[in-house]
């Protein structure tokens, strides 16, 4: 039979306090030497001990008779000396580079028991020394020293001292006073008994301390201002979260190996400790120190188990140590962790405004993926490459010069790595990838660097609209950038940026890269102005582009990914009943993602019309016809007209479509010149041995930019096949003896 172990709940410790996730840690350490068994998880953002104390009166009485005795873990600061000497030559140039030596001599004789709180504080590589950022230089934060802390929460927890014997105390008297000190101690112990299990359970507590130096874990000990009737009121906790706290310090210790080497840095020697996020404002610059990212685990561990998970504490992206919030999100998305750790809780240490103490503040969880499924995984891709980007040594920097660049993407990629499942986040984090990609363009210092990157895989597009289907101006945006072959994508004329393919591995083409060249290409049409004269320039550019191609262009054609647009749509952007500024953002979002790979049925299907496209479901707009007309000899795609042509009207044999008379039908177009126009599609449809019927009327339309920039958003097979056969001339088609004229529909 299965042996079942005491589970108690410590609803008081909630992980959503840096200092609280300490004193969890401090209570499996103090509660282990009683039971070594003891094991500590979290349920339901609930602290649970397992295995340790059969109930919780066991496990106030065990604290109680620690505090009592004074059994605590000692923490003083034995270095201070050498820290002392460290800090004198680190202010000295000549020397700053031997500031590690002192600690490297203190370590050397040191009594071991005293070296795994002492790592826990300070890395020594080489002549140098690292420290970590949650204790502070060494134990000491301005004047917050956590060893007097500690010694002050430690006095005030244990009974107090015995009054002297008098000289001439009679033996009634001695009786009467040790039965006065009996009592007074065991009021005392009850009553800080009865706030220890109030602290563990959540409830109010009515003795709270001032004075711990504990500011820099427990938001509660800092002063509060503009309280009461004085200036400031002193931040007060409660001292048995101070020794507790105390008690946890050592499992920051990472392992040897994170310890040693010449170039160690706190955020690589220091377990789940990494740099702070960059400025996303130039006020915020060097707000913050570093930041925590605590784990939290649901399957009971001890404190060796604790011990070997800190230890082991490295996140990796691409084999590389992280070091930014930024990587270790995206590790986390993406390489999940073991031990059963389901969750990160991300704290943040902010320097005060006297930049002289820090403070810590919550910044949401990083839950590890419990599934790996084709959403998840393209998640883990998108994090993994725009972290990439932001860290590639060309990116700008915050140095000397705020660039301001950085910190809006990694804010928004943090808040998405904290909602995945949030379709704003995603589109927030893609607008400031595309604003910090347009300022390089267009900015000739940052061009200079040759900022690289890699497009975002498509499968993780459906997640951007979660359970809703997109709307008109997604459906265009995402016809438009799909219709681009894979030799000229919408990329290169959104961006100013060439491309390249990194090679094959395995036989496997890797992922295109992008890159950001010195001087603007000058497919780079992309900027300012109404949309519809931005996509016909682009239209034009394209063309020119294909005719330099040297393969025949059909091919490139073929291997498009495309996702149409409906007539509906079409007709909607022809009326102008269009959000320009929401279409223009979709079109710069979409030409993050790399569209010459194989496109999933999940973004497919968000281009599935409601219904089948019938003659009589398409509007009658004039302009919508031309578009019908006009698009097979600019787009390249295959029409295929039942009765005229079994593969493709207008194939390459035939010689009717070329990218010389594409152009010229656009110039014809953008000038207003409707008819010459007709004129002239008439004629290269004629060389298909496709006749269209003939109209005295003139052609004319409001607005020739808009009409010509309808030609990039492609229409589905079956409404080109419908808008065209509208033009073609009435034909007879023989049935039995009689010959009745069968008209196309019209």
């Amino acid at each position: 039979m299965a042996e079942r172990l005491t589970a108690i709940p410590i609803p008081g410790l909630s992980p959503d306090n840096l200092g609280n996730y300490l004193a969890s840690l401090g209570l499996l350490r103090v509660l282990s030497r009683r039971w070594p068994e003891t094991r500590i998880a979290w349920r339901d953002e609930v602290l649970q001990v397992v295995g340790g104390p059969p109930m919780l009166d066991d496990l106030l009485d065990e604290l109680v008779r620690i505090a009592s005795e004074r059994l605590w873990t000692p923490y003083v600061r034995e270095w201070a000396d050498a820290q002392k000497r460290s800090s004198d030559l680190a202010q000295k140039p000549k020397t700053s580079a031997t500031s590690g030596v002192p600690f490297a001599l203190w370590q050397g004789t040191a009594a071991e028991e005293l070296l795994e709180r002492f790592t826990a504080h300070v890395v020594v590589h080489g002549a140098g020394r690292s420290m970590n950022p949650i204790l502070g230089k060494a134990g000491k934060i301005g004047q917050r020293d956590f060893a007097k802390g500690w010694g002050r929460a430690m006095d005030l927890l244990a009974p107090p001292k015995p009054s002297k014997q008098g000289k001439n105390e009679t033996p009634e008297r001695k009786q009467k006073r040790e039965k006065r000190e009996a009592e007074k101690f065991h009021a005392e112990t009850t009553k800080k008994r009865a706030e220890l299990k109030a602290l563990l359970q959540g409830a109010p507590l009515s003795w709270l301390e001032k004075g711990l130096n504990a500011a820099t874990w427990f938001c509660d000990a800092n002063k509060i201002y503009n309280n009461g009737q004085s200036p400031f009121r002193e931040g007060l906790i409660s001292p048995w979260l101070m020794v507790l706290a105390c008690e946890g310090i050592p499992f920051l210790a990472g392992s040897p190996s994170r310890r040693l080497g010449a170039r160690a840095r706190s955020s690589g020697a220091f377990p789940f400790v990494t740099k702070a996020a960059a400025p996303k404002r130039s006020g915020e610059k060097k707000r913050d120190s570093a930041e925590l990212w605590a784990p939290l685990w649901e399957r009971p561990m001890a404190a060796s188990e604790v011990v070997t998970l800190f230890r082991r504490g490295r996140a990796e992206l691409a084999g590389i140590t992280v070091e930014t919030p930024a990587a270790f999100a995206s590790a986390v998305i993406g390489r999940g962790v073991d031990a059963g750790v389901v969750e990160f809780r991300r704290f943040v240490l902010g320097w005060t405004t006297a930049q002289d103490y820090v403070e810590p503040r919550f910044h949401g969880t990083v839950a590890t993926p419990s599934t790996h499924s084709p959403t998840a995984t393209a998640l883990s891709k998108v994090l993994e490459r725009i972290t990439n980007l932001i860290e590639h040594r060309g990116f700008p920097r915050d140095d000397k010069r705020f660039a301001g660049l950085r910190g809006p993407i990694e804010s928004a990629l943090l808040d998405l790595a904290v909602a995945p499942d949030r379709p704003e986040a995603g589109i927030a984090l893609l607008d400031a990838v595309v604003s910090a990609l347009d300022r390089i363009d267009h900015s000739r210092g940052f061009r200079e660097k040759r900022v690289q990157w890699k497009p975002l895989p498509v499968e993780w597009l459906s997640s951007l609209f979660a359970s809703e289907a997109p709307g008109t101006e997604a459906r265009l945006a995402l016809a438009l950038v799909s219709c681009f072959p894979k030799a000229l994508p919408f990329t290169a004329f959104r961006f100013g940026v060439s491309w390249t393919l990194d090679g094959k591995v395995d036989g496997r083409v890797l992922p295109r890269r992008f890159e950001h060249t010195k001087v603007a290409p000058a497919r780079w049409v992309w900027g300012p102005g109404e949309l519809s004269r931005v996509l016909g320039a682009v239209l034009s550019r394209r063309l020119l582009e294909e005719s330099k191609l040297d393969r025949p262009f059909g091919k490139f054609w073929r291997s498009c990914s495309l996702l149409p647009a409906s007539a509906e749509h079409m007709d909607r952007w022809l009326v102008g009943d269009i959000d320009e500024p929401l279409l223009s953002a979709w079109l710069s979002r979409l030409a993050l993602f790399d569209w010459t790979t194989h496109v999933p049925d999940a973004v497919r299907a968000l281009a599935v019309p409601a219904a089948a496209p019938t003659p009589a479901s398409l509007s009658p707009n004039g302009e919508l016809v031309l578009v019908g007309l006009m698009q097979p000899l600019v787009d390249r795609r295959r029409l295929v007209v039942k009765g005229l042509s079994p593969d493709d009207l207008l194939s390459e044999e035939r010689g009717a479509r070329r990218p010389e008379a594409a152009r010229a039908l656009v110039t014809l177009l953008h000038s207003g010149n409707l008819d010459a126009a007709l004129r002239f599609a008439a004629s290269r449809f004629a060389m298909a041995g496709a006749h269209l019927a003939t109209f005295d009327a003139s052609w004319r339309t409001h607005d020739a930019a808009r009409l010509v920039a309808a030609l990039l958003f492609p229409l589905s097979r079956r409404e080109r096949i419908i808008l065209f056969e509208r033009w073609l001339r009435p034909r007879r088609r023989p049935q039995g003896d009689d010959h009745v004229q069968d008209a196309h529909p019209r």
